[in-house]
Parts: C-alpha cells; sequence; structure tokens
C-alpha cells in the first residue's frame, strides 16, 4: 500500500493509472491524505495530481518532486497538487512550506527540476528549475514569501507582479504586496547544547583546563573547546532536541567546536586528531557536519564513518547521499561509497565500498554466534534501484541505529557482540516494504553435548547404553567398595574379542575413569576384581554389558574444528562437526556434505582480517544459525 486512507478510501488498489507528480519520503506526527474524497493517515509513496497532504500541530512532511526539488510541510499546514499551463501548482491554504532546488539536484536525477508555482489565497509564486531555497508562510491575514537562494516571481492577487531575489521577502494582504529587502540581516545559530555518554572509560578536559577528568556514567554536557577521549568502549554525541547522534570509537580524540540551528538545518563542528567517528544524523532532515576544514551535507538524513588516517581522512557514505565541502571544491559521496580527503587540497573521487564478507540474509529471528568480529553485511531480495533501510535494536524501531537511502541489496553494519538487531527495507520510489529481518547476537554457547559429559556405568547392571551425539565418550565405571580390598582391577572387552582386554585399569577408589576416546563405538562387557594389598583375587568379577551408539538427536550445531583462536598456517583449514537430523550446513556459504550420522568432515579457506570461518546451519524448523570462528594468521 503506497499510502493511508481509511477503509473504503483510495489505497495502492485504487490507484489511477496515471503518472505520479511526486513521492512522500518523510512524515512525522499527524499527517494525513486525502485523495479522491477519502481522507487518512498518509504512508510514505507516490502522490498524484488533486492529492492533498494535510499535517497536524506536531506534523511535518517532506515530499520529493521530479528532478529533486524538495518541499517540506510544517506544522498546522495544507496544500494540494494542481496543474496549469505552466506545469505544476501547489495550492498552499495554510501554514509554512519550504521548496529547495539543491546545488547538486541535476546531478542526483536525470530530470531536471520540475518549474513550480506555489498558489496562495494571497497571489501566486512562481519558482524557477534552478538552484533555490524558497519559503512561505500562509497565515489568516497575509503570506509572506522569503527568498534565500535565487529568484521568484510573485504576482498579487489585485495584479501587482514583483520580482523578489535571495534576501528579499514579499508580504502580501488580499489588497497588496510589498517588497522588503534583507541584505543586511544576519541569521543566528541557534545553539542546540550536547551531552556525550561513555559506555565504557572515556575523559574530558574542558576548555580552560589542561586536566583530563573521567566522563560519569551518566553523562555530562559538553561545551565549545572541550575535548574528548575514549579509552575502552565508545561514546556517544547527542545533540538534545535533536535524533542525530555522534559515535565514537576506542581510541578516538576529538575537540567540540559548536552545535545549533540554523533555517532548520541542524549543523555541529569538530577536530577529529585520532580514530573514529560514525555519524547518524536525523532521518528527513537537513544536517550539515564540520570535521576540521571540511563539510558533509545532507538533505535527507543518513549515516557516514570518518576515520583519521595518517594522511587526512577517509569518509563513507553508509546510508544516505552527502555533499563533501572542502573551500570552493565540491564532491558527491552517494551511499555505499568512501573518499579520501587529504590533509590539504580538493577531496578525491567517490570509489565504490565492498560488502562486508560476513552477510546476513534478511530473515527473522536469527541467531548470531561470534567473538566480536566487528562489521558485517545485511542483505535483501529484490530488483537493481534503490532502498531505504532502518535498522535499530528494538522491534519497536524506537532505537534506530541506521536508516536512509541505500543503492545496492545490502548495507554494511556494526555486529553487536550481544544484544539485537531489526532491520526492515522499503523501495526507495513507492515506499513498499519489500524484506525485513531480526537477529541476536551473543558469543558461542558452552557445547553442552552428551560427548562432553562423563557417563557413569555401575556394576551389576544387566546391561548399559551410553549415547553420544559427537565423539565417543568418556566413560566412568563404579562399584561397591570391599572391606578388604586394596585395589580393584577393571577390564574391559569387545563383546566378539575375548581374548585381550580393549582397556584395563587398576585403581584404589571403588570408580575407574577411562577417558574420551578409549572406548569407541561398540559392544563391550566388562568386570571389576577386588584385590588385597598382596594382588590376590578376593571374588572374581561379574560380566555386565555395555554398548556405546551414536545418538544423533542434538538439537544444535557443534563443531569439532576450527577452535576460536586456533593458528591458520596455510591455505586451508579441516572443518567438521555434526548436525541436527535434517539440517543443512553451509561453511563460507558453500554447502557441506553429511554422512549418515549428518556429520560433517572438510576443509575451507578462512577469509578476512582476523581470519573467520562462518558455519551456517538451517534447521528442518526454527530459525537459522549462524557461527563465527575466528582464527589468528600464522607463517
Amino acid at each position: 500500500m503506497l499510502c493511508g486512507c481509511p477503509e473504503g478510501g483510495a489505497g495502492a488498489d485504487a490507484l489511477p493509472p496515471r503518472q505520479p507528480a511526486a513521492h512522500l519520503e518523510q512524515a512525522l506526527g499527524v499527517v494525513l491524505l486525502e485523495r479522491g474524497g477519502s481522507k487518512g493517515p498518509a504512508l510514505l509513496g507516490y502522490l498524484y495530481v488533486d492529492d492533498s497532504l494535510e499535517t497536524g500541530a506536531d506534523g511535518e512532511a517532506q515530499v520529493r518532486f521530479p528532478g529533486g526539488r524538495l518541499v517540506e510541510l510544517g506544522p498546522d499546514a495544507r496544500f494540494a497538487i494542481a496543474t496549469d499551463a505552466t506545469g505544476l501548482v501547489l495550492k498552499v491554504e495554510r501554514g509554512l512550506l519550504l521548496s529547495r532546488v539543491p546545488a547538486d539536484a541535476s546531478g542526483a536525477s536525470e530530470e531536471a527540476p520540475v518549474a513550480l508555482t506555489i498558489e496562495t489565497p494571497f497571489g501566486l509564486t512562481r519558482v524557477g528549475k534552478g538552484q533555490s531555497e524558497v519559503s512561505i508562510e500562509v497565515g489568516k491575514d497575509q503570506a509572506k514569501v522569503q527568498v534565500r537562494v535565487g529568484e521568484v516571481e510573485f504576482l498579487s492577487r489585485n495584479g501587482q507582479a514583483i520580482s523578489a531575489a535571495a534576501g528579499e521577502m514579499v508580504a502580501a494582504t488580499s489588497g497588496a504586496a510589498e517588497l522588503s529587502r534583507q541584505e543586511g540581516r544576519q541569521l543566528t545559530l541557534e545553539p542546540l547544547s550536547v551531552t556525550v555518554y561513555a559506555s565504557g572509560r572515556a575523559e574530558v578536559r574542558r576548555k580552560d583546563s589542561k586536566a583530563w577528568r573521567p566522563l560519569g556514567k551518566k553523562g555530562q554536557p559538553l561545551g565549545e573547546g572541550d575535548a574528548l577521549r575514549v579509552l575502552a568502549g565508545r561514546s556517544v554525541l547527542a545533540l538534545d532536541g535533536s535524533r542525530s547522534r555522534l559515535t565514537f570509537a576506542r581510541g578516538t580524540e576529538i575537540v567540540f567546536d559548536r552545535s545549533g540551528k540554523k533555517d532548520g538545518v541542524e549543523q555541529a563542528s569538530l577536530a577529529l586528531s585520532k580514530g573514529e567517528l560514525s555519524a547518524a544524523l536525523s532521518p528527513g532532515k537537513r544536517s550539515r557536519l564540520a570535521v576540521g576544514d571540511f563539510e558533509l551535507v545532507s538533505d535527507l538524513g543518513g549515516q557516514l564513518v570518518v576515520v583519521k588516517t595518517a594522511d587526512g581522512f577517509e569518509v563513507t557514505a553508509v546510508t544516505g547521499d552527502f555533499l563533501l565541502l572542502r573551500g570552493e571544491a565540491q564532491k558527491k559521496l552517494a551511499a555505499g561509497r568512501f573518499a579520501h580527503v587529504p590533509k590539504s587540497g580538493s577531496p578525491g573521487e567517490a570509489k565504490a565500498v565492498s560488502r562486508e564478507e560476513i552477510a546476513l540474509p534478511s530473515r527473522v529471528g536469527l541467531k548470531v554466534f561470534h567473538a566480536n568480529v566487528g562489521r558485517g553485511a545485511l542483505t535483501w531480495e529484490g530488483g537493481e534501484g534503490d532502498y531505504r533501510v532502518e535498522v535499530a535494536s528494538d522491534s519497536s524501531f524506537s532505537e534506530l541505529l541506521l536508516a536512509g537511502v541505500v543503492h545496492k541489496r545490502w548495507v554494511n553494519v556494526s555486529l553487536p557482540p550481544h544484544g539485537a538487531l531489526h532491520w526492515r527495507v522499503f523501495e526507495a520510489a513507492s515506499g513498499r516494504e519489500v524484506d525485513k529481518g531480526s537477529a541476536t547476537f551473543s558469543a558461542e554457547p558452552a557445547s553442552r553435548e552428551l560427548s562432553r559429559l562423563r557417563n557413569e556405568v555401575a556394576d551389576g547392571s544387566d546391561k548399559t547404553t551410553i549415547f553420544f551425539q559427537d565423539k565417543p565418550p568418556a566413560v566412568t565405571f563404579t562399584f561397591k567398595p570391599e572391606a578388604e580390598a586394596a585395589r580393584y582391577r577393571l577390564l574391559v572387552y569387545r563383546e566378539d574379542a575375548l581374548d585381550r582386554p580393549m582397556a584395563e585399569r587398576e585403581v584404589r577408589e571403588p570408580r575407574a575413569p577411562l577417558e574420551a576416546g578409549v572406548l569407541a563405538e561398540g559392544r563391550y562387557v566388562w568386570s571389576v576384581t577386588p584385590l588385597s594389598s598382596k594382588g590376590e583375587e578376593l571374588r572374581g568379577g561379574k560380566m555386565n554389558k555395555l554398548e556405546i551408539t551414536y545418538d544423533n538427536a542434538v538439537p544444535n550445531l557443534i563443531i569439532r574444528s576450527p577452535k576460536n583462536g586456533e593458528w591458520v598456517r596455510g591455505g586451508t583449514v579441516p572443518v567438521s562437526g555434526v548436525a541436527p537430523v535434517g539440517a543443512r550446513v553451509f561453511v563460507n556459504g558453500r554447502a557441506v556434505p553429511l554422512d549418515e550420522k549428518a556429520r560433517f568432515d572438510s576443509t575451507a579457506a578462512p577469509f578476512g582480517r582476523p581470519p573467520v570461518v562462518v558455519f551456517r546451519m538451517s534447521p528442518s524448523f526454527g530459525p537459522e544459525v549462524f557461527t563465527v570462528r575466528s582464527l589468528r594468521r600464522g607463517k
């Protein structure tokens, strides 16, 4: 469904076979769509001529028109889409509307931006196709048209025509229109206070101090000129009243400059002297992040990573598209690409990011066992095109970790050492949900299979059967103590070879342990004879029967090799283990054959740094399980 309407109203099945006029990309708070006489909550998707969009007291909406023009609708506002001889018309009845054509709009789309007429009860504003930014505020008695970038033509209801350029404003009533010039007006930055939190250990140095102080667990404000360094874990800088978050990895040092809001644009600046920062910018909001002497500009939010290198910085757009600015130079940095920013001079050309080799499909309920491998990729099904992806730590998506547009069928993310990830994927053009997934992450649990247990076999039993699920188990034989016995002799024979014992032990206690692997799968007989201090038999031993048999009833994948931390001294390592009945096992994406008892024994080539081997187990029922064994590369 592309737009939300009441039951019986216009839905996806009722869309007329006509060309979309625009696309609703962001809806916050109460946003209503009226189509064909029916009104209901608006969902992201296409808008058509004769549609009306309306916001409540807490509502905001963002609409993209062909060619990259963006129109933002503020609270308590309403407009309808129409046409006239010149093209598209937005009929604004009330509220605040902002129309923007970014500087890179022509590079972001194969189409040129559309010309637009904005009609209010007090006159018409015609906005051209070039770069522009115009705000129109419609009240009960007048409309204000403020030109920030570019120029417009205004035609009042009484036929008065006015040209307005950047820095000028037209105030129109039902009887007249007046132009005022704003060239000398300075727009100040509305401050946004910030708070820094530590998950681990971090220290703060105040602007006028040389001493580093530990950062408290509850977080504390960070002022202009204050420095932060992360010693362990990570630290998060939150802008108050904003959904933007800056996360700093271990070993990172920054000096915070300032943050604020200007003309609805969230801005923050800092100096990064070492380490790495990950910036998640408010979805659907315009943002500017300055790192030293270069800036990253976003129209719709997204996530980017900045890493300090020996010769500058490496900047990666994870989701969302950015402009990378330094001086007069500007580069487009699309999602899934990275660029080098040298110590001085123009940024380098953007290059494609490679997909992480640990890739998780979009399935609900995946389990991932790993030893903090770092990063992986979330993947989904679909055709070529743009997608909007949201990743959160909770199923309600109230704690977004990542959101924005990507141009591939995957996105690279940090895999938490423990906890959960939930993700959902939408077609960017239609807003239709195309896939979703979730996964829980933890360290690999300690193995509890029967083969790791010590099975006890008591003397006097006619027959004992031991089942194992990986390798033959350890066995402990127990028997009643004899008052005069100094030692006990245990003899174990194969049932079909009574001429020589498979195992022979003399013990002082009334129990005789055999280590795992001493007795293989098969049928045995055994006896215990008590001995005096001189080695004389006090009585004969009774023969007991024992059967050790393989039983594939394991509930989980059991991996014998390789083990975590094992050295890799060649191109491949042995991989072996046992799977539950009916399961399929893949190693590094390749299916491995299972024998009749669901055991496997093969080889695989580790990949990555540090090298890893990824096991994927698809059971006959239940969620898929990924187990990542981390190794060490040796010579």
